[in-house]
């Protein structure tokens, strides 16, 4: 009789290592996408960040998974569990580390080179989480090796739940996480759910020695009561970051309202002369009110423009809420107005801080673009004061955007725009202004000079009508002195010459390339908050 042939052993049932490797593909993407919140407020937006986060992703994950590949070969199945629960725990630690590091590293990284920061900082917020995670899925492809497994071993089944629980951790991030957590604290609760599910796959390992299962279990729990530890004293962490970056304690954030088109605070600040409030959107300060509600910024500026040139207007549109300080006072002067807002929580941010009153104003949670595509000929006076992160969205700058808002508007009506124009990037401003002629014959520009080179408010008015200059320059003979600023936007008012605009091609549809022109201002304008106390700018 011939010996019997010894049979290999029977591999281990990877069925609910698959579990793992769904959850941990969810978690991969939903990094990705609060990565680019999380760098919003230090970095930016700009084609530029966007870059840093997509490479350094691939970069991590491709590294991640020839690095799994090297730990599967020859390993025994028992050793292939033990790697497949700590490197979850090592994503997880890695998380809660970062959450406690980045407020004060970021800033520190934005102040030095924004586009070399945002790399560094991707690097710091993703690498280790990306690569330990990624390692998964050839370590459980391991655990299906031999003849038994067919020809791929089960890679096929592995990589589409890998997959499908990204596409799931997108959309949770997106419609549930976003909306109702903050960033950071998305982060920490992050590794605490890779820290549990761990710890509830080690207790159900039999394959691995039980020593081996209550180190896991032990370092698992030690994990996750540190991310708890960093949640509970967020208090505290948040005003030892206030302190430690403004020691005065001059700003104090009063309120927080998160969604998917941005993260807004309303701050408090106290000066040695007057106070007020600001209205913070990613870290970039869009609205400034003293203690009466007077507004410091652009707008009343553009209130006194809009004075001067549509003193008899009486359907006015608004895109853009902001704190709302516009509408409320159009509404004020008895103007019927009509709002389109795309982030909802603005209104709440300006009917709890800022003193909007919604009475007599219809306000549309829409996008601008769909809106004035289908209301013809319904006003006489349009304001355009769009933005999102560090300027306005590109699809809102093009030449079709602006032919839709002429067609808003009635005849003899006016558009009044706020726009960011960077002194060093005139070519840009030259585009722009040139974008906006292909849809409106006359232009009026008023800004400002900037002496310091400063990216600034540059507000611009275009109408089928001729419009003057030296109604803007009465204007501000009743504004105030020569040192207002007021005062310096309404004399700086002149007309654009088709002449300086030869040469300058609009931006269409067809060819968008604003996010690229703008790239550069959209980096010099974000440097000009990151002196900011570091509170303020984590999400």
């Amino acid at each position: 009789m011939r010996p019997a042939r010894s049979q290999p052993a029977p591999p281990v049932r990877r069925h609910r290592f698959e579990v793992l490797i769904f959850i941990t593909g969810a978690v991969t993407l939903a990094l990705e996408v609060l990565a680019s919140r999380l760098l919003t407020p230090y970095f930016g937006v700009s084609l530029y960040i966007w870059a840093a986060i997509l490479s350094v992703t691939l970069v991590c994950l491709a590294l991640g998974y020839g690095l799994g590949g090297r730990l599967s070969r020859g390993r025994p199945p028992a050793a292939l569990i033990s790697l497949l629960l700590l490197a979850p725990l090592l994503a997880a630690l890695s998380l809660i580390l970062a959450a406690f590091l980045y407020p004060m590293v970021f800033p520190l990284l934005g102040g030095i080179n924004l586009v070399a920061g945002s790399f560094l900082a991707g690097l710091m917020l993703l690498a280790i989480p990306l690569v330990a995670l990624s390692a998964l899925n050839p370590l459980v492809i391991a655990l299906g090796r031999g003849e038994w497994a067919g020809g791929d071993a089960g890679a096929g089944r592995v990589f589409c739940l890998s997959t499908l629980g990204s596409v799931a951790g997108v959309l949770l991030t997106a419609f549930a996480v976003i909306p109702h957590l903050s960033n950071w604290g998305a982060i920490i609760f992050s590794g605490l759910g890779l820290c549990l599910l761990t710890l509830l796959l080690t207790l159900g390992a039999p394959e691995i020695p039980r020593l081996d299962r209550w180190r896991l279990a032990v370092l698992a729990t030690g994990v996750g009561l540190l991310g708890v530890l960093l949640l509970s004293g967020q208090k505290v962490y948040f005003s030892m970051l206030a302190h430690a970056s403004l020691p005065e304690g001059r700003m104090e954030v009063r309120a927080e309202y998160h969604s998917g088109f941005g993260n807004i605070k309303v701050v408090r600040w106290q000066g040695q002369e007057e106070s007020g409030l600001y209205y913070l959107q990613d870290g970039i300060l869009q609205n400034a009110v003293d203690e009466a509600g007077n507004g410091l910024d652009h707008t009343p500026a553009m209130l006194r423009l809009i004075g001067a040139y549509a003193p008899r207007a009486q359907e006015v549109l608004v895109l853009g809420l902001g704190a709302g300080l516009i509408p409320q006072r159009l509404q004020e002067a008895g103007r019927r107005v009509t709002v389109v807002e795309i982030n909802p929580q603005s209104a709440r941010a300006a009917r709890d801080f800022f003193g909007l009153r919604t009475e007599g104003i219809t306000l549309y949670a829409e996008d601008a673009r769909t809106f004035v595509r289908r209301r013809a000929g319904a006003f006489d006076l349009v304001v355009v004061d769009l933005f999102q992160g560090d300027g306005t969205p590109d699809y809102l700058l093009t030449r079709e955007f602006f032919q839709d808002v002429r067609r808003v508007l009635r005849p003899g009506g006016l558009m009044v725009a706020n726009a960011f124009f960077d002194p060093s990037g005139e070519e840009v401003n030259r585009r722009f202004l040139a974008t906006l002629g292909a849809a409106f014959p006359q232009l009026l520009e008023c800004r400002a000079p900037s002496s310091s080179g400063r990216v600034q408010n540059a507000h611009i008015l275009a109408a089928t009508h001729p419009l003057d200059p030296a109604v803007a320059h009465r204007e501000a003979g009743q504004s105030g002195s020569g040192a207002d600023k007021e005062y310096q936007v309404l004399t700086s008012a002149r007309l654009v010459d088709r002449q300086e605009l030869a040469g300058a091609e609009p931006v269409s549809d067809q060819h968008n390339i604003f996010s690229l022109l703008m790239a550069g201002s959209q980096l010099r304008y974000r440097s000009q908050f990151n002196q900011l106390p570091w509170n303020l700018l984590v999400n």
